[in-house]
This record gives C-alpha cells, structure tokens and sequence, in this order.
C-alpha cells in the first residue's frame, strides 16, 4: 500500500472514530448511564483506531489514537487539569495502539482481533486510572471510596470495560469485512 493510500485510510479511519463519538454523546443525552459525570462515556470510538493498529500495526496505531484523543479533547472539552490532556487523552488513546500485540500473537483472526481490544481497553484504561488517583481523587469521598485508587478503577471501569466489550463484539461481526482486508 503507497503512504498516501496509508495515510488516507488511516485519517479516514480517525474521522470515523470521532463521527462514532458524536452519536453517542447524542445518544448519552436519551440515555444517561452512557455518560458519567466528570467524563468518560460508553462509546464504539475505540474501534476504528483498534482497526488501524490491527490492520498496519504498532506505530500507525498510536499515531491514530493520538490524532484522535487530540480531536476528541476539542469536540469534548473537558480539560479538568493541564496534565489530564496527557492522561485522559494523548496517552489513553495513543495506548489503544498496543492493540496491534493481537495480531502479532494470535494472527489475522477474530482471536487476534479481541486479544488486541482487550489489550488496547486494558491500557487506556490503566491511563484513566492514573489520572483518577493523580487528578481526580478528591472526588472518592464524594462517591463513597477511602481507597482513591479502587474510587479511579470503578469510576473509570464504569465506562471503558463496556466500552471494550461493544467494540470487541461489533469488532467480531465486522471482521471479515472490514477489518481483515488489506485492500483500499
């Protein structure tokens, strides 16, 4: 594939992840448990980033989650503290990249393609949790938590592991269509 056929696809693949992101912030409006308070939805973004580093890899991967955790803090502008920008975006979304180790562990196959979700999930939401305990942990009382660290794995769990699951199960159902050809 030719870099700018590469690259196309790629940007092609990061503007559908905002485009999944929008529907579902609109759908959060009809459907409340989608959002949490201080951020973080349930939505199918994920997936076309997981795409791209299943489909070109490691390198390809983070550029794409990092192109889109960027696009995502504009369209969501929910910048609680400077090093959030870091955390719950750059890094959160750079990390689904890792979701590439799928591919390379188990192959070309739906196997793959889950164990790359489940990697890519694990990682971004080991960021959010980060962020919760060095940013965020002035809201565990609130929710009833002494342990900041288990208040940032619930609160952020909450919304990444369904988040992880829906991707996986469309990931699964779309496979041999969309993610498995190389083609463009």
């Amino acid at each position: 594939m030719s870099r700018t056929k590469l690259l196309t696809e790629i940007a092609v693949f990061v503007a559908f992840a905002v485009v999944l992101e929008v529907i579902f912030t609109g759908l959060s409006a009809f459907l409340p448990f989608l959002q949490l308070p201080y951020g973080g939805r349930v939505s199918l973004a994920m997936l076309p980033i997981l795409i791209v580093a299943h489909r070109h890899g490691l390198k390809y991967g983070i550029y794409a989650g990092m192109a889109y955790g960027l696009l995502n803090l504009m369209l969501d502008a929910k910048l609680w503290h400077w090093a959030s920008f870091f955390t719950d975006y750059i890094f959160a979304f750079g990390l689904l990249g890792f979701g590439a180790f799928g591919k390379k562990m188990l192959g070309d196959s739906k196997g793959g393609f889950i164990l790359g979700v489940a990697i890519g999930t694990l990682l971004r939401l080991f960021s959010h949790v980060v962020s919760g305990v060095l940013l965020f942990s002035n809201y565990a009382a609130d929710y009833g938590f002494e342990n900041i660290y288990l208040y940032s794995l619930v609160y952020n769990s909450y919304y990444v592991i369904p988040s992880g699951i829906l991707v996986a199960v469309v990931g699964v159902i779309i496979f041999d269509r969309v993610i498995k050809p190389n083609k463009i």
